[in-house]
């Protein structure tokens, strides 16, 4: 068994083996803006006797978190050959991920699961959910905002949405700081795709919508707003396309409240599961997170960590009057296995870290659940200083 990043030459099965795994064709176009968008060293796979069995990629990305900007390694297209399923591949290949991304100072990792509890086993955990509106035009807000602000459909101009999408993307935790390559690949690439700004009263852009008619359906792909204003007048312009369709199918963030201000809220909704989220190098992650409060005093935790033991041991992080983290990491000493309660700070697995950096859960939660072991105090001081953000996410790879 051999395991190694793909010469350019073998691209072509890389691809190859994603089409049968998930049960898609790719178009020679989209074959060409997979290599465009692929470096040969991003892309792992495991041969047998010259033969490529298993494989993955992953994306060098960067995400919002807490207003920050932190590196992240997007895991993609994790597949084998029938024949070699159930030899231990892809577990090789998870924990060689692990290893790259920590040198290559990406703290942390996303992907979107075939199956949860598969990549559970790994140390990724549930971090992002995505809510889907199915909407008849009539049941939309008809309250009329004064205001000289409008909606202007424009060409796909990356500059100009990617500076609305910042301002939005901040909001959140672990949304992408997207690229241009990335917008014109991923989000605006199908040319049939429609844009329509709102701009404010002074001319200012103040949201976007990205979406498509067909077949008597308005699909929103991407609808973002930076002011109550904006979703107002939004939502006028999409009622306006009432004589063109019958249902409007609509992906707004995870904490919209759009069912409020319709005039008939009784809608099909839908929240689904959507992303996972794996802390990689939880030393390097926790001197840039940004931390709802200050440290007072020092946060222990004792953590375990199935693939990466650089994340197994306790870690003692404290912050400087001036804010900067200082963090003092003590390795399991060999043989030891701690299953008692802690004295002091908390005890969870790197599931549950990550899950509760990421705030898709709360420190009250998962010690309800029996994944966060403490004494109420400790829970209590993680419940007040971890960011408040709500995780949410518009890409997909």
């Amino acid at each position: 068994m051999e395991l190694r990043t793909i010469k350019a030459n073998e691209f072509d099965d890389f691809l190859k083996m994603g089409e049968f795994a998930f049960q898609y064709e790719l178009s020679e176009e989209d074959k060409r803006k997979r290599r465009d968008m692929t470096e040969m060293e991003n892309c792992w796979a495991i041969f047998d006797n010259g033969i490529m069995a298993s494989k993955l990629l992953i994306h060098p990305l960067e995400i919002w978190l807490g207003g920050k900007v932190m590196s992240m390694g997007g895991i993609a297209g994790v597949a084998s050959w029938p024949e070699y399923r159930r030899k231990g591949h892809i577990k090789a290949l998870m924990k060689r991920s692990l290893e790259v991304m920590k040198d290559n100072g990406q703290s942390v990792s996303m992907l979107h699961p075939f199956s949860v509890s598969f990549y559970r086993k790994y140390g990724w955990e549930l971090t992002h959910s995505i809510k889907k509106y199915e909407i008849k035009p009539e049941q939309l807000a008809t309250r009329y905002v004064h205001t000289k602000g409008k909606v202007i459909r424009i060409e796909h101009d990356v500059e100009r949405l990617d500076r609305i999408y910042d301002k939005y993307a901040q909001k959140y935790a672990g949304m992408l700081k997207r690229t241009e390559k990335w917008w014109r690949n991923s989000v605006l690439d199908n040319p049939r795709d429609i844009v329509a700004v709102y701009l404010d009263e002074n001319g200012k852009d103040k949201g976007y919508l990205v979406y498509r008619v067909k077949k008597n359906v308005m699909e929103i792909e991407e609808w973002v707003s930076l002011n109550e204003e904006a979703k107002m007048v939004m939502l006028q312009f999409v009622r306006n396309h009432d004589s063109m369709v019958d249902s409007i199918q609509l992906h707004p963030a995870i904490d919209e409240n759009f069912e409020f201000l319709m005039f008939d809220p009784k809608i099909k909704q839908e929240i689904s599961s959507y992303f996972m989220s794996r802390i990689v190098d939880f030393k390097q992650f926790i001197k840039v997170y940004p931390f709802q409060v200050f440290l007072e005093k020092p946060l222990i935790i004792h953590l375990d960590d199935p693939l990466a033991e650089w994340n197994r041991g306790t870690f003692i992080i404290r912050m400087n009057r001036e804010g900067e983290i200082q963090v003092d990491h003590f390795p399991p000493k060999e043989g030891a296995s701690c299953t008692h309660p802690p004295e002091k700070g908390v005890q969870c697995d790197v599931n549950t870290l990550s899950a509760l950096f990421f705030n898709y859960q709360t420190p009250g939660q998962l010690a309800a659940q029996g994944r966060l072991v403490g004494k109420p105090e400790e829970i209590e001081v993680l419940e007040k200083v971890i960011n408040k953000q709500i995780p949410f996410l518009y890409d997909f790879f």
